[in-house]
């Protein structure tokens, strides 16, 4: 094996140095997408019973417990409960907009890996067969068939390491990807529900106030929906 690594040449260290940033870039992002992956179902549910109550300073609380960008973006919105509802939905967008780099950051590397990996592998595969055929007397059929076939092997031995290397980099960008847009979408919805669930809980607050209160009189339970005058009261 420390043959055939070293007939690669330098070219297989660099390729080296792209796989493992590639192995590095995948470790912190599947612990970062584990240490902020949140219950969104279970987390709104909570947040909407505090908020129905009017419990705000509570729900304010209890979301600044929390980590990640979903509890930031409901932090955002639940700071305002005084604004309009379209003001607090361009809140809500606007904080999982900023939210959006935190997600995907550094998975665009494994996706430039993927990419420089086969090419380093032709690179170091064209290098090493025009370094063979640089030797003196190589042209003109001097060189032994074993030689020939050594050469050979090791120029697409390098090829097929970059290709081999490329293909899990590639797979893992997909997947860090995919789940990446998964994490921004419920961060974008937690915003927006938080910011409906403000703008109904005050409406049915505002409602409920307006709403003119019953009096009932002693003796006969008779009841009003207007208030007692100051004669009915004597």
């Amino acid at each position: 094996m420390s043959d055939l690594i070293i007939s690669m040449g330098p070219m297989f260290w660099l390729m080296m140095f792209f796989a493992v940033l590639a192995l590095a870039v995948v470790a912190e992002r599947l612990f970062y997408f584990h240490r902020v992956n949140i219950n969104s179902g279970d987390f709104l549910r909570g947040i909407s019973a505090l908020l129905h109550s009017g419990q705000y300073n509570e729900a304010l609380h209890e979301v600044r417990r929390l980590p990640g960008p979903m509890a930031r973006v409901v932090e955002a919105v639940i700071s305002r409960p005084k604004l309009e509802r379209t003001e607090l939905r361009d809140i809500a967008l606007e904080a999982a907009s900023l939210e959006v780099y935190r997600v995907e950051r550094y998975v665009r590397i494994l996706l430039a890996c993927s990419t420089v990996l086969p090419l380093l592998g032709i690179l170091g595969t064209l290098l090493t067969m025009v370094a063979f055929y640089e030797q003196p007397g190589i042209t003109d059929g001097a060189a032994a068939m074993p030689q020939v076939a050594e050469s050979i092997e090791s120029a697409l031995l390098i090829s097929a390491t970059g290709i081999a290397m490329a293909i899990p980099c590639y797979l893992f960008y997909m997947y860090l990807a995919s789940r990446a847009r998964k994490i921004i979408n419920n961060i974008e919805r937690a915003g927006l529900e938080t910011a409906h669930l403000i703008c109904d809980t005050r409406m049915a607050e505002e409602a409920a106030a307006a709403t003119p209160r019953r009096t009932c009189r002693t003796g006969s339970c008779s009841c009003s929906d207007e208030a007692p005058t100051a004669d009915s009261a004597v």
